[in-house]
C-alpha cells in the first residue's frame, strides 16, 4: 500500500469510528430530529408506541420543524446526566447554531419509543 493509500484508509477508519460513539438512544434521538427538522416523520413514525405516533400529527411536527428550522444549523446531540432527567429516561443536549435544546427520549421493552420530547434550553445565568 502506498503512502496515499494509508492516509485514505486511516481518514476512512477516523469517519467511521467518529459514527460509532453514539449509543442506540443517541441514534434514535437524532434520527427522530432530523425527521422533524425535515418535517417528515414518515420514516420514523414506526419508531413509536401508539400513543406517541399520535401525537405526531402534521399540524404539530410543522410548527415544532420551523422552530428548530428557525435555530440555524442542527450540529447534532450528546446523551447527558442531568438532575432534572426522570427516571428511566435518555436526556440529551441538542446542539443548533443559534440555540441549544434539550431532548428527552424513553423506550419500552420493545425498542419503541415512548416519550419523545424536545424543548429550548434555558441559557445559564452570567
Amino acid at each position: 500500500m502506498n503512502y496515499r493509500g494509508a492516509a485514505l484508509a486511516a481518514a476512512c477508519f477516523v469517519v467511521l469510528s467518529a459514527c460509532s460513539f453514539q449509543n442506540k438512544y443517541e441514534k434514535e434521538a437524532d434520527k427522530i430530529t432530523r425527521a422533524v427538522i425535515a418535517n417528515n416523520v414518515q420514516d420514523v413514525k414506526g419508531d413509536f408506541d401508539s400513543k406517541v405516533a399520535e401525537q405526531m400529527t402534521h399540524a404539530r411536527v410543522g410548527a415544532l420543524s420551523d422552530e428548530l428550522d428557525d435555530q440555524g444549523k442542527y450540529e447534532g446531540l450528546k446523551e447527558v446526566q442531568t438532575a432534572d432527567c426522570p427516571a428511566g429516561a435518555h436526556c440529551f443536549d441538542a446542539k443548533f447554531e443559534k440555540h441549544d435544546y434539550h431532548e428527552t427520549l424513553s423506550m419500552d421493552d420493545q425498542g419503541k419509543v415512548t416519550v419523545w420530547r424536545i424543548h429550548m434550553a434555558v441559557p445559564a445565568a452570567q
